[in-house]
């Protein structure tokens, strides 16, 4: 039987949001991104300002699904800029209580990614992708927004102690 429309959209809300909780358990300021906003689903940002980036977010429950699927379009991410990135959420298979898992890069990386998938140069658009397929070191790599992290300046500035 085929899974719902709703219920893929509603796998896709839970990835964002856990995307979202992830980001805030490290101290990084975020907001989810309304549907509309094409292409970008979290906005990320310094507390002061100068830096900002944004980050879409590709999600699959075990329950439903193997892969992660990306599509042909996003081998245009090839020239993404240095502030963009993704992040593929594995949400938890429900019969185990699985935690999410999560593969984290820029989108440049993933562009490059989906350009070496077999189905590139064909009339395929689908770029599957099995967590096994995916860079190891992508695996939890949330040090790739340290730069969004308070500093101590930022601590200072609003009045709390460090």
């Amino acid at each position: 039987m085929r899974t719902p429309q709703w219920i893929k959209t509603l796998g896709g809300h839970a990835g964002v949001l856990f995307v979202c909780a992830e980001l805030a358990k490290r101290g990084i300021p975020n907001a989810p991104l309304p549907d509309s906003f094409s292409d970008d689903d979290v906005l990320v940002g310094s507390k002061d300002g100068r830096r900002i980036g944004f980050v879409q977010v590709k999600a699959f429950h075990p329950d439903r699904s193997g892969s992660f699927l990306l599509k042909n379009t996003e081998e245009r991410w090839c020239s993404a800029k240095d502030h963009e990135f993704c992040v593929l959420v594995r949400l938890g298979a429900t019969a185990g209580n699985e935690p999410p898992r999560y593969w984290i890069a820029t989108k440049r990386e993933v562009g490059e990614l989906c350009v070496r998938h077999g189905a590139h140069g064909t009339t395929n658009f689908e770029r599957r992708f099995f967590p096994h397929d995916l860079p190891q070191e992508w695996e939890s790599r949330w040090s790739l927004f340290d730069e969004f992290r308070p500093t101590a300046a930022d601590t200072v500035a609003s009045g709390v102690a460090a």
